[in-house]
């Protein structure tokens, strides 16, 4: 069955009627809308069957509707045979679009999903399959005209990234930082990330609970983001200098693995007393963080990107990404971008009584910190390995909720949701 569509404004129904699709855009209020209508008119046209539809009346300003009619399509299995079979989406734009502008518009809307389709398909690849190895493969097989470095684990040690290698102590897979850095003919600003890729984190010796162990593999989505959205710098261009670190590790459990307990010289020099191993991703970002300071001189941000605390998930819930920072300036504009995208993120502040937080009597940290408002104390945590030159320049993005989802909601169906690739597409290439 192949249908177009029909405009309804007086209704909010998506029915079908003869030939045609019924739309029903009565609640339409504001751009983001149009996404999840988009998102809605592709997943009904899948459970209804429809083999093709014909947009009518599309135009230059539709791409927040084209995205969510993309994302709508997304499907991950694994199993062997696979009978989901995307819709064939057909366009009538309007009277006065130019045909080449349309198809360049529409070419651009669909690698900005594809994008986020990447990093959605590596976070729900399982664990024994998607580990540092198959990582560093999928990254030479996609990058050409980015500079792409892997430091082997090798490497790490004799760069004393202590804290990244206790944390893959345990693990057969290798500990790799894998460094991803476009550089544009003409730039002013150099913008630097950092993300957390804990291929699998069974807790360590501080072990998790069984289910929550099920959905461990999205403990890679901060890293997986930023290969997502550098792929979609690779084939399109930045307007400004990105480089990218992929701190890939995997928290295992055996007699090598680091315990509660254990005090651990990271990159800096500084000690971090261990009180939970399963506040490990904090680690691996903070040795991340030194190495990128140190390779890098004209940092003009410096962001981290992680799944990094459950405690930003009861603070902010499943939809919304903490925003942690000194720099109101820095929360604001990655709101704003995150607004025009969708997605939504939100400040998780500090207050002056809690800025010694995670210092400790033994060590100049402490891993977890004392109780209470975890999220900040993971920022904070992380702020320590910041120069003072860097201070103001610093943001730490906890997408803990909103990465992996058991709920659907928006755009987002079940499993991995490449949270945080539109944002960073919209900041550095739109």
């Amino acid at each position: 069955m192949k249908l177009t569509t029909k405009w309804n404004k007086h209704s909010d129904k998506i029915r079908i009627q003869g030939k045609e699709l019924n739309v029903g855009i009565k609640s339409i209020k504001e751009k983001n809308d149009w996404r999840d209508l988009g998102f809605k008119i592709s997943q009904f046209c899948k459970s209804e069957k429809i083999k093709g539809l014909t947009i009518t009346d599309v135009d230059l300003n539709s791409n927040e509707f084209l995205e969510g009619l993309y994302l709508g399509e997304y499907h991950f299995s694994m199993k062997k045979i696979n009978k989901n079979k995307n819709v064939e989406f057909t366009f009538n734009p309007k009277e006065d679009v130019n045909t080449f502008d349309f198809i360049d518009f529409t070419s651009k809307i669909r690698e900005k999903i594809m994008a986020q389709n990447l990093t959605k398909d590596i976070v729900n690849t399982p664990p024994n399959i998607s580990n540092s190895k198959y990582i560093v493969k999928k990254v030479k097989k996609i990058f050409k005209n980015i500079d792409v470095k892997v430091y082997s684990e090798k490497e790490l040690n004799k760069l004393n990234m202590n804290g990244h290698l206790a944390v893959n102590a345990a693990s057969e897979n290798k500990a790799v930082v894998i460094k991803l850095t476009y550089t544009p003919k003409k730039y002013d600003k150099h913008h630097v990330y950092v993300g957390k890729g804990l291929t699998y984190d069974s807790g360590g010796y501080s072990i998790k609970p069984t289910n929550s162990m099920l959905s461990m593999q999205a403990d890679k989505s901060g890293a997986m983001v930023l290969l997502g959205f550098m792929s979609y710098v690779e084939n399109n261009g930045a307007n400004q200098k990105i480089t990218a670190y992929l701190s890939i590790a995997e928290n295992m459990i055996n007699s090598k693995g680091f315990r509660p307990g254990d005090i651990l010289t990271m990159k800096n020099g500084m000690t971090v007393n261990i009180k939970n191993t399963d506040a490990e991703g904090r680690l691996v970002l903070f040795d991340g963080l030194c190495l990128a300071q140190e390779e890098n001189k004209d940092i003009s941000t410096i962001t981290t990107i992680a799944t990094l605390t459950g405690a930003a998930v009861y603070q902010f819930g499943d939809e919304v990404a903490a925003l942690v920072s000194f720099n109101n300036k820095l929360k604001k504009k990655i709101k704003k971008a995150g607004k025009k995208t969708g997605e939504i993120f939100m400040n998780a502040e500090f207050h002056k009584y809690m800025l010694d937080g995670v210092d400790d009597k033994v060590a100049d940290l402490s891993n977890i910190g004392t109780p209470n408002m975890g999220c900040q104390k993971a920022g904070l945590f992380l702020s320590k390995a910041i120069t003072k030159k860097n201070k103001s320049k610093f943001i730490h993005w906890d997408i803990a909720g909103p990465s992996w989802i058991e709920k659907p909601f928006g755009t987002n169906t079940i499993g991995g949701t490449g949270f945080g690739v539109r944002t960073l597409i919209k900041l550095y290439c739109e």
